[in-house]
């Protein structure tokens, strides 16, 4: 049983009888159907059932001339809101599943950033059709949570501290990123040099105040699962959603994390504090991205 379907209400799923009967109610029931051929007798389908807006469950299934319908696998979704420009996109497939991820240079954190496609059936069909080679330039991410804090926010103003050189801005470390990325070596220095300005600026500051006063926000990987990220981020925005096929209350929290926005739904049963925009949300998240091949 996927163990992130607790994230957006079905914690009391006990095992994969009660897992088959939600998939079953889906089946009969959906919001929304997607299929590709592909073979000359195989149909991909992918359904989605909306538990509230933006998440629910989505089902991968293949379909054969005799009608005969078998279910791949299923898993949870929480979709983006944000559009956010990505460098590189590369796809690779599952070996035991119809399941794909995605792999992506993100100059905003500086970091590759792999996580689970959403819209499966529409890159299998951008690659029957030959349309891929056009290479995807957007993604929204979303993300899953069965575990988070909520932290109080910063004030920014709180945080300068006389520094003889001022910090390379944002729109600079992503320009100098892509760079360095290309073979700059003057690119590569400066942010060598930033870096260790920085490191020397937080060595200074921990003596006397809170880690989480000096760090505002943090994205990165976590533990061996190549899609999860430990975060910490900014609320932006807050919707509250009652599951309602198990009344348990769901947050989608819309978060802004190092210049990059994305949604995370997580059970209230979970979340440790209350969330508030201007609050800051700390967990492990399951990162996964809805790609724009069309484009």
């Amino acid at each position: 049983m996927h163990s992130y379907l607790r994230a957006i209400g079905f914690s009391k799923l006990k095992n994969k009888i009660e897992e088959n009967t939600l998939i079953t109610a889906a089946l009969n029931d959906y919001t929304n159907r997607s299929e590709i051929e592909i073979g000359a007798n195989t149909t991909l389908i992918q359904i989605t059932k909306a538990i509230g807006p933006g998440i629910g469950i989505c089902i991968l299934a293949e379909h054969d001339k005799k009608e005969t319908m078998t279910v791949d696998h299923i898993f949870p979704y929480c979709l983006g809101t944000t559009k956010t420009s990505q460098s590189d996109i590369q796809i690779e497939g599952h070996a035991d599943k119809e399941a794909y991820s995605g792999i992506s240079d993100d100059y905003n954190l500086g970091i590759t950033l792999i996580y689970a496609v959403q819209n499966i059936t529409d890159y299998v069909r951008s690659t029957w059709s030959n349309t891929f080679y056009k290479s995807p330039k957007h993604v929204k991410f979303g993300a899953l949570s069965i575990h988070g804090r909520i932290l109080l926010g910063v004030h920014l103003e709180s945080m300068a501290y006389p520094y003889e050189k001022q910090p390379i801005s944002n729109q600079e470390r992503r320009n100098l990123i892509a760079k360095a990325k290309s073979g700059d070596m003057d690119a590569l220095q400066n942010l060598t040099l930033d870096d260790m300005d920085t490191y020397s600026l937080v060595t200074k500051r921990i003596k006397d105040e809170d880690l989480y006063t000096v760090v505002e926000t943090y994205f990165m990987p976590y533990g061996i699962d190549n899609e999860q990220y430990a975060i910490l981020g900014i609320i932006k925005k807050i919707q509250q959603i009652t599951n309602e096929f198990s009344d348990e209350i769901v947050y989608n929290l819309t978060i802004l994390c190092n210049d990059i926005t994305l949604n995370v739904a997580i059970n209230s049963l979970d979340l440790e504090g209350k969330p508030e925009v201007g609050r800051r949300f700390k967990g492990i998240i399951w990162l996964q991205g809805w790609i724009y091949f069309s484009e």
